[in-house]
């Protein structure tokens, strides 16, 4: 008898603990459920969104657990779809022992912080198309962006997607992984197991018949101009290895087999008239130099192929604006291997589509980045010092071909 009477607290506590437990499976199903009808809902025609996500939610809630619901949905000025929805759970034990509650009722929330919005495709200015590494966005401590119309994409599905170490002023970033870091009170506009949109460049920009480098005229090889030496005025054609020491160097569209050095001097400028230049080479401009381009597109011929800006130099590039290669700054061929980028210590300006799809790019050393319109697709990022301020380019409008707009949960 003593036994009984000692068990009868034990069991309660036990049907209890079942009963509570109970109510958080319902309450975690109702939030999943919300979740699933605003996000239906939100990519549904204005006047269907409310009428699409109730009959989802109805669909998945409803019947389980023996629970009907009411759910409610707000149509927000943004473009936004929130929700929230109540039910009552029946207690099992504390219903056979007559003790209160017999019901409790349970409540969730899709609203601003968790509300469904619509992930605006056409602002896309960073995609980071590399899937299989992980960190692929990596950002440390003195990196800073500001780009408040712009978002990050990140294709990585590797844990972690991404690790932050400080945060960054864009809209959002979208991480098609479930898993990312977030150290030192960082809290960036990250959403994880986001669709990331696909690459809409891929196999569509303009093909360049590539010219072999088997037949560079000997004057355009290995060539020198030394320090005090006249301006330098190269005319459209194909050019081997190059030295600039000079202060002042005017270059024509052509093709670039070796390596092109703008070495160190005090206040050198390059001028870059508008058109294509072929790179088969690198491209170092080092301290001192200042690059002007405008109208300009630089083909990148494989992962060898690139434009270094290292030391305190400063470019002002812009993509021409009509024509085949309207819009594109700088792009690379499908297929390419990996290969690694940087950027050390430089103020650009840049204009147009940056397409490098196959270039991991580390920006180190108070790398400044100022542009109007810029769009740029890698392979993965790592900013380490940094000061960019961006907007979408002509060619971010691009990014939401060949794709449906998509949906995902704001945290």
């Amino acid at each position: 008898m003593i036994f009984a009477l000692s068990a009868l607290p034990v069991i309660g506590a036990i049907g209890t603990a079942v009963d509570f437990s109970k109510v958080s499976d319902v309450k975690s199903q109702m939030q999943n459920s919300l979740d699933a009808a605003v996000l239906a809902g939100v990519t549904q025609a204005s006047a269907n969104q409310v009428s699409a996500a109730t009959a989802v939610f109805k669909g998945d809630f409803d019947g389980k657990y023996g629970t009907s619901s009411t759910p409610s949905f707000t149509q927000n000025a943004d473009g936004s779809l929130s929700g929230t929805a109540s039910t009552s759970v029946s207690m099992s034990f504390l219903s056979a022992l007559q003790v209160q509650p017999l019901s409790l009722t349970v409540n969730s929330t899709a609203t601003p912080g968790t509300q469904a919005t619509v992930s605006p495709a056409a602002s896309v200015c960073i995609l980071l198309v590399d899937q299989l590494d992980s960190q692929a966005l990596l950002v440390n401590s003195g990196a800073k962006i500001t780009a408040p119309s712009c978002d990050v994409h990140v294709a990585s599905t590797q844990s972690p997607a991404a690790m932050f170490n400080t945060t960054l002023g864009v809209n959002t970033i979208c991480i098609k992984g479930s898993t990312i870091v977030k150290n030192g009170g960082a809290s960036p506009p990250a959403v994880t197991s986001c669709s990331t949109i696909s690459d809409p460049f891929a196999g569509t920009l303009p093909t360049v018949s590539t010219n072999s480098c088997s037949s560079i005229p000997s004057a355009n090889n290995n060539l020198n101009y030394n320090s005090g030496s006249s301006a330098a005025v190269l005319s459209a054609g194909v050019y081997g290895g190059i030295n600039f020491n000079n202060t002042s160097v005017t270059l024509n569209p052509g093709v670039f087999c070796g390596s092109i050095n703008f070495n160190g001097v005090t206040n050198g400028t390059v001028t870059l008239n508008p058109g294509l230049y072929e790179i088969h080479g690198t491209w170092n401009v080092n301290s001192g130099w200042t690059v002007n381009g405008s109208g300009v597109t630089f083909y990148l011929v494989d992962q060898n192929a690139m434009v270094h800006f290292n030391g305190t130099t400063s470019a002002t590039l812009s993509a021409p604006t009509t024509g085949t290669y309207a819009n594109i700054l700088m792009y690379e061929p499908g297929g390419l291997t990996t290969s690694s980028a940087t950027i050390d210590s430089s103020t650009l300006n840049m204009t147009g589509l940056i397409y490098l799809p196959s270039r991991k790019l580390t920006a180190n050393s108070t790398s400044n980045l100022t542009s109007t319109g810029l769009t740029m697709v890698l392979s993965t990022l790592t900013l380490n010092t940094t000061n960019w301020t961006m907007a979408p380019s002509a060619a971010s409008k691009a990014l939401s071909s060949g794709t449906t707009t998509s949906a995902y949960l704001s945290k």
